[in-house]
């Protein structure tokens, strides 16, 4: 009986072993497939994510700003002669042509501008008279030559002198031809150089003003700029004639358009940032230098 019960017990150890080493086997083929089949569903998901970023909207480049005037658009006051405010003829925020009076400014150096050039206007004709007469004479052998140098010296200095006094009163804005038929002015006119709004009045009467200081501003507001703030990371995004839609702080339920017409080719070293210069499309009164914008890339436009 030992001799067959050993060879059962082996054959039946045996088969144990093989038993296990079978479900072992198919625990390990499970556990692939199992990694298998959520592999594949981890690069589906992966892929599916992919075409899903793909097709995703990004948000718009967006911008703040303010409005801006054009240089040309925009003109400070400033007096090529000092003196004190005799008249005010405008007030800010009124609406003033090219040519219109400002102010007028009292001071007795003007009157003896005018003088100056009146006198060099009646000496330069009386001097060019005698050089003409001179010449003739010359001409026919009847006077010297050297004479006839003298006189031509003392016409082109005195036309000299008459050259340049007017051209300080042109400086002022005066009108020569009408000096001469009218006579000398009291006081200076202060014009406007543009038509626009007044605005920035720096005087009341009585005030003297100095030469080289402002008087007032105009703005002509039928062209009007945004100056946005960029950063380095936005230039990728950014093209000269690229459109834009911007709001307007204080005008609700309005957007506008604008066009990209230059970017700053230097960064604020502060805060990285770069001035975006957009010419606005369309005109509205309730405009204003200063007011605050945002503004969004508009590639469909």
């Amino acid at each position: 009986m030992k001799k067959i019960f050993l060879p059962i017990s082996i054959f039946s150890a045996l088969i144990f072993m093989g038993c296990s080493a079978g479900s072992s086997n198919e625990s390990v083929s499970e556990n692939i497939a199992i990694e298998d089949t959520t592999a594949a569903n981890s690069i589906e998901s992966e892929e599916t994510d992919a075409n899903t970023g793909a097709t995703q909207v990004m948000p718009p480049v967006s911008f703040n700003g303010v409005i801006i005037m054009p240089p040309k658009m925009s003109s400070t006051l400033t007096l090529t002669m000092g003196g004190s405010i005799h008249k005010i003829s405008v007030f800010e925020g009124d609406y003033v042509k090219s040519g219109e009076i400002i102010a007028s400014l009292k001071n007795p150096d003007f009157i003896l501008l005018q003088q100056e050039f009146l006198t060099a206007n009646a000496q330069t004709e009386f001097l060019e008279k005698e050089f003409r007469r001179q010449e003739k004479l010359v001409s026919e052998e009847a006077a010297s030559e050297k004479k006839f140098e003298q006189s031509k010296a003392e016409y082109l200095s005195m036309k000299s002198q008459l050259e340049a006094s007017k051209a300080k009163l042109a400086l002022l804005d005066v009108d020569t031809d009408e000096l001469l038929k009218n006579g000398i002015k009291t006081y200076l006119e202060i014009k406007a150089p543009i038509s626009g709004y007044v605005t920035n009045m720096n005087v009341n009467l009585g005030t003297y003003v100095g030469e080289g200081e402002s008087v007032c501003k105009i703005i002509n507001k039928s062209e009007i700029m945004l100056l946005l703030t960029a950063y380095e990371k936005d230039l990728a995004h950014l093209n000269i004639g690229d459109n834009l839609a911007f709001t307007v702080n204080g005008i609700k339920d309005t957007t506008f358009n604008a066009e990209i017409i230059s970017i700053d080719q230097t960064v604020n070293t502060e805060n990285r940032s770069i001035n975006v210069y957009a010419k606005v499309k369309e005109t509205n009164k309730l405009f204003r230098p200063g007011m605050y914008v945002n503004a969004q890339l508009n590639k469909n436009m």
